[in-house]
């Protein structure tokens, strides 16, 4: 009799549900393609194994498109950015394709699909429409000036136009991500599921390196750059300001935290692109949280900078100097000198390889900032708009952070947690191409660890509209 019982009860279940259960069944089975489609790519680089990759992401974009559930398409990305690193595509180049790129290009280009063939489908009202989709245009314009009025003299490679082009495909798709996470955040549990995910992610990576578990394959890029930041930054504004969950789960959050702490600054210390981001994140959510425990933490702070200051200094600057990172300032200077020469629109997407080839092939290197990346790839007018881009994000974060002021909810955490993942953000760009990957740097594949930050800023622009609304 119990059995039969269960047996109805489950099958009630699962006919109450079967829409829902569907939807994850496709979704996961679209995964699992995708990674297949991954994995014969990587033993056979051949036609077939291109066609079967594209019919895989094609048919999850069209099950995102028909169930008009894109949402669920941010939360693949995420994981896929996480979690499925070992599964790339190639390019024929020493670049390869990483998942979340193909699932963001394919429900990005739906999502425009629908805004152009679907007259109720319009772009919400937010202050990142205009800055992004001027920057998008200018980063067109700059590739097309680099083509017709590129230098005669130039060394130009074989994989080079192909390497431009997707270069450009990253500069215009990063930006759009954070625009469609904006327009898909319809209600904030949405938002929730993201922060749920990237708090997870960060468990995983984080219990990962500190117990050197054999799953390095399964992260390693997408835990690279800011990933530290938003995923420490957004378990530690929840646990300090939505007081909706338990102690329980809020000094769970908090020993994550500390568990990143540890990763990124004792085991990693020469590594300021992983524990300096993560740090300006928690300064800046710790000092809107509460002055007196700011200035408990900096008391801290300087107590242990002054009895440890000889091993810091070694373990980071001493360090840092050793590897090289001194040279950069000259770095810099080569990479301004030539965008003097190209002022408004710079010399294209990547095109500073090319030049730098031709006429300093001893010096040939990557800034390893992204403003100087910026500035050389889209000119003063790409630097001026690239700028405008974060000034606006952290202008929303400021005022939701106003708005959500002593709510005590998990608005009030993930506003926090936007401006201050917005200010690390902004130094983290400083020390690498972590927010928009250079090409001969990071490579493509740095999209991984990048679109995490154009997600969340994006959710942050969602979260203003509903908030305004």
């Amino acid at each position: 009799m119990n059995l039969t019982l269960w047996y109805l009860k489950i099958y009630q279940f699962i006919w109450d549900n079967r829409i829902y259960l569907l939807k994850i069944l496709v979704t996961a089975g679209a995964i699992l393609a995708a990674i297949a489609a991954g994995w014969l790519a990587n033993r056979s680089e051949t036609i077939t194994s291109y066609a079967l990759a594209g019919c895989c992401i094609l048919l999850a974009g069209l099950f995102f498109y028909r169930s008009s559930r894109y949402e669920t398409g941010i939360v693949m990305v995420m994981l896929a950015a996480g979690l499925v690193n070992f599964f790339t595509l190639p390019t024929g180049t020493q670049s390869r394709i990483v998942i979340s790129l193909l699932l963001s290009l394919v429900l990005v280009g739906l999502w425009i699909l629908q805004l152009l063939s679907d007259k109720q489908t319009k772009l919400i009202s937010t202050p990142i429409q205009k800055p992004i989709l001027a920057f998008i245009g200018v980063a067109l314009l700059a590739y097309f000036w680099s083509i017709a009025a590129r230098d005669p003299l130039l060394v130009i490679w074989k994989s080079f136009p192909i390497v431009q082009l997707a270069a450009l495909a990253i500069i215009i798709l990063l930006p759009l991500v954070a625009l469609f996470t904006a327009n898909q955040i319809k209600d904030v549990a949405w938002l929730e599921r993201i922060a749920w995910t990237i708090i997870f992610l960060g468990t995983v990576v984080s219990l990962g390196n500190v117990l050197n578990l054999p799953i390095y394959r399964f992260y390693f890029n997408g835990s690279r750059g800011l990933f530290a930041a938003w995923s420490g930054g957004m378990a530690y504004a929840m646990a300090l300001f939505d007081e909706r969950l338990s102690k329980l789960t809020r000094a769970a959050l908090l020993g994550l935290l500390a568990l990143m702490v540890y990763w990124t600054l004792v085991m990693e210390t020469i590594w300021l692109s992983g524990w300096l981001p993560l740090g300006v994140t928690c300064v800046v959510i710790t000092f809107f949280r509460s002055r007196k425990l700011f200035a408990a933490f900096s008391v801290i702070g300087l107590i242990v900078v002054a009895f440890h200051f000889n091993a810091l200094f070694q373990r980071i600057i001493v360090a840092n100097i050793n590897e090289g990172s001194d040279e950069r300032l000259l770095l810099w200077q080569q990479n301004f000198d030539l965008a003097l020469k190209h002022p408004l629109l710079g010399v294209g997407p990547a095109g500073y390889a090319i030049y730098y080839m031709t006429y300093h092939p001893q010096e040939a290197r990557s800034t390893h900032n992204n403003y100087f990346d910026v500035l050389s790839q889209t000119g003063f007018i790409g630097l001026g708009l690239f700028l405008w881009i974060f000034a606006v994000f952290i202008t929303i974060a400021f005022w939701l952070r106003r708005q959500l002021n002593g709510q005590r909810n998990f608005e009030e955490a993930y506003a926090n947690a936007a401006l201050g993942g917005a200010i690390g953000a902004l130094a983290a760009m400083m020390l690498g191409d972590w927010v928009l990957p250079f090409a001969y740097n990071q490579t493509i594949t740095g999209f991984d660890n990048a679109v995490f930050t154009w997600i969340f800023l994006g959710g942050a622009a969602g979260l203003y509209y509903l908030v305004k609304k």
